[in-house]
């Protein structure tokens, strides 16, 4: 499989996929959603391996890492603000953005421990 036929395969997966989760999320459906999505995955990573040609090299890792970290860490400390601003003005929602950001950073810190120690790849 070339490039271009991956890259049709993969959109085609992509639109099924959401068409059935969107149509069992409004019958009330969640275990076919859930199957949708992991066949959906499964099919994606098989049509991975059956292509011939190279899509990533170690330029497109790097900036993809980079743009990552910066993604981190301007959401991560937006949402510590706007959790800081929305408890001092009395929302409750507040307390779970609070929440959320520390376990961003709790995330990011235990997967940056692993990765350092070169553990995982």
């Amino acid at each position: 499989m070339n490039g271009g036929q991956s890259d049709t395969f993969r959109v085609l997966v992509i639109a099924i996929v959401a068409l059935i989760v969107g149509y069992t999320v409004a019958t009330g459906n969640a275990l076919a959603a859930l199957i949708a999505v992991i066949g959906g995955i499964f099919l994606l990573s098989l049509a991975k391996r059956r292509v011939n040609e190279v899509f990533e090299d170690e330029r497109i890792h790097r900036v993809s890492e980079r743009a990552s970290r910066k993604t981190l860490q301007v959401f991560g400390a937006g949402i510590a603000l706007i959790s800081v601003l929305l408890i001092s003005y009395g929302f409750e929602v507040g307390y779970a953005l609070a929440f959320s950001a520390c376990a961003l950073a709790i995330l990011y810190l235990t997967f940056y421990a692993i990765l350092s120690k070169g553990e995982i790849s």
